[in-house]
């Protein structure tokens, strides 16, 4: 029997709720500026969002910024890098939480459906989690798999893809120095802010001379 007979192929499963294809991917680097680089640069995908997050499950766990890239038909592939985690020795269940795939359905209706159905099933799943872009449920699967079933909550914006630009910015300026820190990444991110405004304004300056140098010729 071969991989393409019709009896090799997989059965369709019991009526039910269906996932529509993988959301993102999700894994730790704790190198971000090459990441970054290595992602957008050499693979051409264009970095749309980052999620700079301090207190998010425990008061212990650690700052991190969660960056997605966008992999093409609505699919992404994201990094965590957290604040102060050595690369040697990283939490069992801090890697756990960061090492999962998620799964993308359309609306409220369908998630809490497959809620029930875990639930159904005995497998021990979260409350609907809302996080900035989506709101999730988490499981797991036989081998301690963490899994993620997502729905969207508003469209990714050109807004979104220029704070994660410089969400990253920041990220890969502090991430080198010696204390490396989600307050130091804010305090970065405020300084890009600001100098991107001064240029906004030197420009929108530049402009207006130039209107003004054309109308003044226009009428001599």
């Amino acid at each position: 029997m071969t991989l393409t007979s019709p009896s090799a192929r997989p059965q369709a499963g019991p009526p039910g709720p269906r996932v529509d294809g993988v959301d993102h991917l999700a894994f730790v680097t704790w190198q971000p500026r090459a990441t970054w680089e290595f992602y957008t640069q050499v693979l051409g995908m264009p970095l749309v969002h980052a999620i700079t997050a301090t207190g998010w499950v425990t008061e212990d766990y650690p700052d991190f910024v969660h960056f997605f890239f966008d992999m093409g038909k609505g699919n992404r592939i994201a990094f965590f890098y957290y604040f102060g985690l050595p690369e040697e020795e990283p939490p069992s269940d801090l890697m756990h939480r960061s090492r999962h795939v998620a799964f993308h359905v359309d609306t409220e209706e369908e998630l809490l459906a497959w809620r029930e159905r875990l639930k159904a099933h005995g497998v021990r799943v979260t409350p609907p989690l809302p996080h900035e872009l989506i709101e999730s449920i988490y499981f797991d699967d036989p081998n301690g798999i963490q899994l993620e079933i997502t729905r969207p909550l508003r469209e990714m914006s050109g807004s979104d893809a220029r704070d994660a630009e410089l969400t990253l910015r920041a990220l890969a300026d502090v991430a080198g120095s010696p204390r490396p820190s989600a307050q130091a990444l804010w305090q970065r991110k405020a300084e890009l802010v600001q100098k991107a405004e001064l240029v906004r304004k030197a420009e929108l300056v530049r402009k207006a001379a130039l209107i003004r140098n054309d109308t003044e010729v226009a009428g001599s």
